[in-house]
């Protein structure tokens, strides 16, 4: 039995024993390596390899997740045991980083801690008319009719009814294989890098057809496709508010709690120097002290 197997079947009887235990352990706890007194669990893994990689191989994954966990711990032990960690450069390093963990920590735990502070949409068009400049498209945009049906016949019918100017929606109502995301579909902007995302032949026409011309017919996998250009809006022209208002609302309101942040800072300074915590000196004038200002810091 190769080292691969030995592990699937390891790791299948243990998270079976897991689910036999009427929850008294979860199946995070299901355990998958030691060193030492160290532990490694299959919730450690899952909860610091992205999900997207275990989607894709699970078993692989905890693998190598495993692998370099045993080999970090290793490396660990062997750093006590030569006394790095008592260097006194090695100390300092760590030192900075447990203040760098620690400040983070706070401005997280503040920053969670706030009161929502809600944006008005009028906040956000005011805003945007007033900072236009920064919002210019980095790509050309374009709004594009996705025709997508079961069989061939009712894509010719679909192309050639709307040559004869029938309305898109009784069009997407009659044709389509889903009529109310293929007309919503049809009233947004996309960047051309994005439009028409998982059908490339049709990406390809929107690169060369003009505004309202249809494209030809494709088959793509099941179904029948054709795209018509509607609108576009070419790289470096300003975007419609209703594009960006969502990302500025957010901005926004995130922009306040820093403010927020900031004032809870300036507190914390004020009180510090009020319990003369805080002793300034000089830069011109080694230890000679200096009055402390806001501004000084």
């Amino acid at each position: 039995m190769t080292d691969s197997l030995r592990f699937i079947l390891i790791l299948a009887i243990a998270l079976f024993l897991a689910s036999c235990e009427h929850h008294v352990r979860d199946a995070h706890d299901v355990l998958l390596a030691e060193v030492g007194n160290e532990v490694l669990t299959l919730g450690d893994i899952r909860n610091n390899v992205s999900p997207e990689l275990f989607a894709q191989d699970s078993i692989s994954a905890i693998q190598e997740y495993r692998n370099n966990w045993i080999r970090r711990q290793l490396k660990i032990r062997e750093a006590r045991r030569l006394g790095l960690h008592e260097q006194e450069a090695v100390e300092q390093r760590i030192r900075r980083a447990q203040e760098t963990i620690l400040v983070d920590a706070y401005n997280e735990a503040v920053f969670l801690d706030l009161k929502d502070s809600p944006v008005t949409r009028s906040e956000a068009q005011t805003y945007y008319e007033s900072n236009k400049e920064k919002f210019v498209l980095a790509e050309r945009h374009v709004r594009f009719r996705h025709m997508m049906t079961n069989t061939l016949n009712e894509a010719q019918n679909a192309r050639n009814a709307l040559q004869r100017g029938q309305s898109w929606r009784n069009v997407t109502e009659t044709y389509s294989v889903n009529p109310r995301q293929t007309y919503r579909h049809s009233t947004r902007f996309f960047a051309i890098s994005d439009a028409a995302r998982g059908y490339e032949p049709l990406n390809n026409f929107l690169q060369v057809i003009g505004v309202t011309e249809i494209s030809p017919i494709r088959r793509i996998g099941d179904h029948f496709h054709f795209v018509q250009l509607m609108e576009t809006r070419d790289a470096g022209e300003h975007p419609e508010m209703e594009w960006v208002i969502n990302q500025i609302t957010e901005w926004l309101e995130i922009d306040r709690k820093r403010k927020q942040l900031r004032a809870l800072e300036e507190n914390l300074f004020l009180q510090a120097q009020a319990n003369n915590e805080i002793v300034i000196y000089d830069i011109r004038t080694p230890n000679r002290e200096i009055d402390i200002v806001t501004d000084s810091l």
